[in-house]
């Protein structure tokens, strides 16, 4: 009990923290039109943006290290609260193509260290029960992604700006470093085994390549899809754009839902039966996408089962990759981590520029070519005697 006490004020804290980010990250997609017209660049090329976040995002995950090392985790979330919210209002107020690119890798580095330290504090709490508050601050996340695009939609309504919306993230960030100054720990002067890189073997191994090739994917579908669902939906049912931002709420509820029940179910039937069920899902999802152009039931089904079966993917992965590869896990998630930010780099930028192509067909067919993907990367990372002859 008094551990609890003693954490909860830190707890609340990080949900709060986590609340923002999300707030802010799934707020991106339905402004995409507008950081275009920003950029003087075609919505298509717009994918850009989703480039420069997710850089700025992996240089946070190279030099994390270093930084939890010799500054500690308070240190690092007073700067990445900081410069995630400078990197929001940049997106905000951003006045052509180079501003606007400086500030998403910006609020990506942000994203990157934020995250990266937040999930370490959250990890050292309640050692009785240490997955509780991870995974209660990354459901908090999930209720942030459902929040921006409704505060997008009624923002839009009354005649504001799509583009605003990722700054009230930041704003939250600001309002959030008085209160993290005060009750986060003081761990600067502590060793930290868990920010301590593990030496690297002279190899990776291949199964290591392959869950990493998943996560690639796996960028496509949350950071691509997710991000150009608003705009396609607008292009292929011809909805407001307030009406798309709502309609990507759903998709974020999905996301949420997923994610809370498949952390009951990892606990019963293990992260790999979870992950196998997710990357079932997805599939059935993209074929829904696929068949479903134009559309208005089969699309919105398509949203809510890619969302209920993305949600899951990220934590299952992480829970195979420990257990698989016990003896050397913090190499195994940062080699597959640097590859996964490599799909979301690339990824959404590619969909983007297949959006005029053929009606939205093209980009609609995307996910399920992903899923697919996804499925024959996983059963290529199986030993051996699990794979059936």
């Amino acid at each position: 009990m008094r551990e609890a006490g003693a954490a909860r004020p830190i707890i609340a804290f990080l949900c709060a923290a986590f609340v923002a980010v999300g707030l802010s990250i799934a707020s991106l997609g339905p402004a995409l039109p507008e950081f275009a017209a920003v950029a003087a660049i075609d919505v298509s090329s717009i994918g850009v943006l989703y480039s420069a976040l997710f850089a700025g995002f992996l240089l946070s995950q190279i030099t994390s290290a270093l930084l939890l090392e010799r500054t500690g985790t308070r240190v690092v979330i007073l700067w990445a609260l900081a410069v995630f919210a400078t990197g929001s209002l940049g997106l905000a107020m951003a006045v052509n193509v180079v501003t606007l690119l400086a500030a998403s890798a910006v609020f990506g580095m942000g994203y990157g260290f934020g995250t990266i330290a937040i999930n370490l504090v959250a990890s050292r709490l309640l050692v009785h029960r240490p997955g509780l508050v991870v995974n209660l601050i990354n459901v908090l996340y999930g209720v942030g992604t459902v929040i921006g695009p409704l505060i997008t939609s009624w923002f839009l309504r009354a005649g504001g700006r799509a583009r605003w919306v990722p700054a009230i993230g930041g704003l939250a960030a600001v309002i959030l470093l008085p209160w993290a100054f005060r009750v986060l720990p003081h761990d600067g002067r502590r060793r930290m085994p868990e920010a301590i890189p593990t030496p690297r073997p002279t190899a990776v191994p291949a199964a290591v390549l392959l869950i990493g090739a998943l996560v690639f994917m796996y960028g496509g579908v949350e950071s691509g899809f997710s991000g150009w669902a608003p705009t396609y939906l607008e292009r292929t049912l011809g909805v407001t754009p307030a009406d798309a931002a709502l309609a990507t709420s759903i998709y974020w509820l999905s996301y949420v839902t997923g994610r809370v029940v498949s952390t009951a179910l990892a606990l019963r039937i293990g992260p790999a039966a979870v992950l196998q069920g997710a990357l079932g899902a997805l599939t059935v999802g993209g074929v829904v996408l696929a068949l479903g152009v134009g559309h208005a039931g089969l699309t919105m089904l398509a949203l809510v089962l890619l969302g209920v079966a993305t949600g899951p993917i990220y934590p299952s992965m992480f829970g195979v990759v420990t257990q698989r590869f016990a003896d050397r896990a913090a190499f195994a998630v940062s080699a597959v981590s640097t590859i996964g930010c490599g799909g979301a780099m690339l990824l959404p930028w590619v969909m983007g520029l297949t959006l005029p192509i053929a009606g939205g067909r093209v980009l609609a067919a995307i996910p399920l070519a992903l899923a697919l993907g996804m499925w024959a990367a996983y059963r290529l990372s199986l030993p051996r005697a699990a794979t059936p002859s």
